[in-house]
């Protein structure tokens, strides 16, 4: 991308060193960060058939686990978004890191069903603090009309991490064995920590004090501010169908539901969750091509991708007996591609904020799909074991409707809160 003498100046006025070098290694070392935080997140759907071993536990414990992860992450987006816009993300990405670092060795060493709980807890807690973080400095470090495309960038490289997470982390789950997996992807972790402590840069020099953050808000008023701002709700309700359906697939459900009720080996349905990942990539890179910088033209591609994905689970609902490959890879790929394409979110979350902001609207827009995807992991859980009776093809089927439910609220909450159309857009 080229810049401007008008963006240089922008971003720190004359003489500072702001340079668009410098601003792409900014977002790229927090957006490794983001890259490990999206593969601790998602290794438990690969290492589902092993955790179940290993903590004799069943589905609905098994499920448990990915609430509770779900849940803490739920539980910070405000105060990440809040923490973002006041400490700076240099600090907070930081700790989360560290924490990430410590969840992953908590539950690679842990027998116990307590220490698993804790460790993938852990896990939830420094991966709430990442995602709004890198947007955070993206909102710095690069102009308002190119915020768009390096959100979208930046869900691609978090889905490089549940990519490394899939057919990668089984290979590794068998040949080095479950302690030496995770103990040493905490390692990494720690070590991404500390470069990221020496590293990072929360603005270019010539950005600080009041220009840089607007005035000072009180956290009350702040969130009042963000909420009410049509195109925020819009955003919430837009994450809430796109992101939550994918997080059900490759966080949990998809990797159970491939090997038990769609006759595929663990080698098998990592495969297949691969290709859901790399059609996360492509999704999020179209988003960020073809649809972001226009409310009508975002809004519009938000909508017709949420018709697809729910089309898609109500075929894995209705359809009688495990799916055509065909059929199956279609489905996949469209919620994949559905999940890529939830990044949008963050653009019209960002055009509808002042810049300083941007920490806290990202952090509630996030709230959006991470809200779904804990209703969507407990209901499945719930009627995976309420139904333990029946052959797995005929319960997973009726596992998946809470997920058809969910994003079916979604869809009408986005038709509601539509914003209106921008001229020209």
């Amino acid at each position: 991308m080229t810049t401007t003498v008008a963006e240089r100046r922008h971003f720190g006025g004359e003489g500072v060193t702001w340079s668009p070098r410098r601003a792409w290694m900014i977002w790229g070392l927090a957006a490794l960060c983001y890259f490990t935080a999206l593969f601790h997140r998602a290794s438990l759907a690969v290492a589902a058939p092993e955790a179940l071993d290993r903590f004799s536990a069943g589905p609905a414990v098994l499920s448990l686990f990915s609430a509770l992860q779900l849940g803490v992450y739920l539980a910070l987006q405000i105060p990440s978004g809040v923490l973002a816009d006041r400490l700076g993300p240099r600090t907070v990405i930081t700790g989360g890191m560290l924490a990430l670092a410590a969840g992953s060795t908590v539950f690679g060493l842990s027998t116990s069903l307590a220490g698993g709980i804790t460790g993938r807890m852990l896990i939830g807690f420094g991966d709430a603090f990442l995602f709004t973080n890198v947007l955070r400095l993206a909102a710095h470090w690069f102009p308002a009309n190119r915020f768009g495309r390096v959100a979208a960038l930046t869900g691609l490289i978090g889905g490089l991490g549940q990519l490394v997470a899939t057919t990668p982390l089984s290979a590794a789950l068998h040949e080095l064995g479950w302690v030496t997996t995770f103990v040493t992807a905490a390692a990494l972790t720690a070590a991404l920590a500390v470069l990221a402590a020496m590293m990072l840069r929360n603005r270019p020099a010539g950005e600080s004090g009041a220009a840089a953050e607007g005035p000072p808000e009180r956290i009350g008023r702040l969130l009042r501010s963000v909420v009410a701002q049509r195109g925020t709700q819009h955003s919430f309700w837009v994450h809430f169908v796109l992101m939550a359906q994918f997080v059900a697939v490759s966080t949990l459900w998809g990797s159970p539901w491939l090997i038990q009720a769609q006759g595929y080996s663990s080698a098998g349905a990592g495969t297949m969750l691969m290709l859901c990942v790399v059609a996360f990539l492509v999704g999020s890179w179209l988003s960020g091509r073809y649809l972001t910088g226009g409310a009508h033209r975002r809004e519009k591609g938000t909508l017709w991708l949420s018709v697809a994905v729910a089309a898609s689970w109500a075929v894995m609902i209705g359809w009688p007996g495990p799916l055509p490959f065909g059929v199956l890879l279609a489905v996949l790929v469209t919620i994949g591609v559905g999940g890529g394409g939830a990044m949008l979110a963050f653009d019209g979350a960002r055009s509808a904020n002042l810049a300083h902001r941007s920490g806290t609207a990202s952090g509630v827009v996030n709230m959006g799909g991470f809200l779904a995807a804990v209703l969507i992991q407990a209901g499945v859980g719930g009627v995976l074991s309420a139904l333990g009776q029946l052959p797995p093809q005929q319960a997973y089927r009726w596992a998946f409707v809470p997920v058809l439910v969910v994003i079916g609220g979604g869809v009408l909450g986005q038709l509601v809160r539509r914003t209106r159309p921008v001229p020209g857009s």
